[in-house]
């Protein structure tokens, strides 16, 4: 099942079932958000936008000493921001491995909002190709790494293969964990009636993000409370949000434009994609057939069960932060 490595995926019966290993990204478990790791140098960062876009804010965690380090940027999913609680342990992860640490909030998610002039999409590659240009002018970093989830890890393949044959020298590897790389697909997987708790789920993050931007930025946002309260799927919000904000046709034209899958070939960056076959928000199907003709820079661990970013296998802090799936990205990455 995996082209990476021969270690399946296992965890206690009660925990296997797809829609509770998915529930787990979400619960407050050892996501130290009040807490900073001991002898990490936290920083707010801000990254400044091209033209009048604003700026990118990201929270970075410091290893200790000052010398130069592999660093490692976070970009969160759809809804959440770089306090979601996933990406939070995922970067305790990668600090406790000896990388500096730069979660970033996706353009006007999170704290970010008041910085930025519009919000971001599933293709919206700029900003994060921003964030890589100004760390690799960082003393204290020697090289970068992207590690994305959800539709970050579609943002991150998107622009690994914008890059090509010449992604910046810094730039060693990317690792996305559950990234949809077919959003027409997975689209039409969430308006599915048995996704309808994920669909709530996702909806209630993408309409607050946009509540609050529209409350600071009602110069730039071209729908009010009232049109995103008849949002009923999330390619209803898109329809309303993303497709007047960034001259999208229509969703379709947005999807196909912004999807992963198709630029694969191109992908020239060491890659490992994370996927579970049991996802339930982004089934196998619709990742499988991209990934017929992978070039040889991307890799792909495969597991019959961990739902969508999840991979839990037990309730203790080792195995809630140390998941299957981190354990790929951070073999992956000492390897490059």
């Amino acid at each position: 099942m995996s082209d990476t490595t021969s270690e399946e995926f296992h965890a206690p019966r009660w925990l296997m079932n797809p829609h509770v290993q998915t529930l787990g990204a979400a619960l407050p478990l050892h996501a130290p958000l009040a807490r900073v790791p001991h002898g990490a140098s936290p920083e707010r960062m801000r990254f400044d936008l091209d033209g009048n876009a604003g700026a990118l804010i990201a929270r970075a965690w410091w290893q200790p000493g000052g010398e130069a380090r592999k660093t490692t940027v976070v970009l969160h999913g759809v809804g959440g921001s770089s306090d979601s609680r996933y990406v939070v342990r995922a970067a305790y992860a990668m600090w406790c491995a000896g990388h500096h640490v730069v979660r970033v909030n996706l353009r006007g998610a999170g704290e970010g909002a008041p910085e930025a002039t519009s919000m971001y999409h599933a293709g919206l590659t700029s900003d994060p190709a921003r964030v890589v240009d100004l760390l690799a002018g960082d003393s204290r970093v020697s090289s970068i790494a992207l590690l994305g989830f959800s539709l970050g890890g579609n943002v991150a393949l998107k622009l690994a293969s914008e890059w090509g044959d010449a992604p910046p020298p810094k730039v060693r590897a990317v690792a996305t964990v559950s990234a949809p790389l077919d959003l027409v697909s997975v689209s039409r997987v969430l308006e599915r009636l048995r996704t309808l708790p994920y669909r709530a789920w996702v909806l209630r993050g993408l309409v607050r993000q946009a509540l609050a931007f529209a409350r600071i930025h009602p110069e730039h946002a071209r729908y009010t409370a009232r049109s995103l309260s008849r949002a009923r799927t999330v390619r209803d919000y898109d329809e309303i949000v993303v497709v007047p904000m960034f001259g999208f046709d229509d969703a379709y034209d947005y999807y196909r434009r912004a999807s992963a899958g198709p630029g694969l070939g191109r992908i020239r960056v060491p890659t490992l994609l994370v996927h579970a076959e049991d996802d339930p928000m982004v089934p196998g199907f619709t990742v499988r057939p991209w990934l017929r003709e992978k070039p040889l820079s991307i890799e792909v661990a495969w597991s019959r069960e961990g739902g969508h970013v999840g991979w839990y296998a037990g309730f203790d802090e080792d195995r809630w932060v140390n998941t299957w799936a981190m354990r790929r990205v951070l073999a992956f990455m000492a390897a490059r």
